[in-house]
């Protein structure tokens, strides 16, 4: 065998290798589930694309058609995602509240202006705040990301 023959051959090999250890790596993925924050953060990337992603479960409804997920133990202002069950498929466990799930499925997010002093929530830039154009004190306003994931499936963690 000719030496650049070998040379291709190992450069085809070293190449197919980190094609394999990349997708290995690929985040949302069964092997390497999202994190509710690494979701946030890279959200119009996943949106309405298939992943997997990770968290503790802060509660569900108690018909089983909801639940909440966050990443560890969740308190006010924690960033938070509503699970639906697509197509209502199937109903979630109602007794499961801080333990781990992983679930595959879809995100869809939207931003939405908070106003702190009136604690209403609206879609959309027109929120109903009082401005300093309007000669009225302007309010804190804050933007919020809502995400609503709809699972495929469920795996609770033991």
């Amino acid at each position: 065998m000719k030496l650049i023959e070998k040379l291709s051959i190992l450069s085809l090999v070293l190449f197919l290798s980190l094609g394999v250890a990349a997708a290995d790596t690929e985040k949302g993925t069964a092997d390497n589930p999202l994190t509710l924050s690494e979701l946030a953060a890279g959200i119009d990337g996943f949106q309405k694309k298939e992943i997997v992603v990770t968290g503790t479960i802060i509660g569900a409804c108690k018909s089983g058609c909801k639940m909440w997920i966050s990443e560890g133990e969740w308190k006010e202002g924690d960033l938070n995602a509503l699970v639906r069950a697509k197509d209502d498929a199937y109903k979630f466990a109602t007794d499961t509240a801080g333990k781990t799930v992983t679930l595959k499925g879809y995100a869809v997010a939207k931003k939405m202006d908070y106003c702190a002093e009136k604690g209403e929530l609206k879609e959309g830039d027109d929120d109903g705040c009082a401005s300093p154009v309007d000669g009225k004190k302007g309010e804190k306003k804050e933007t919020k990301l809502e995400i609503t994931f709809f699972a495929t499936s469920v795996d609770y963690a033991e």
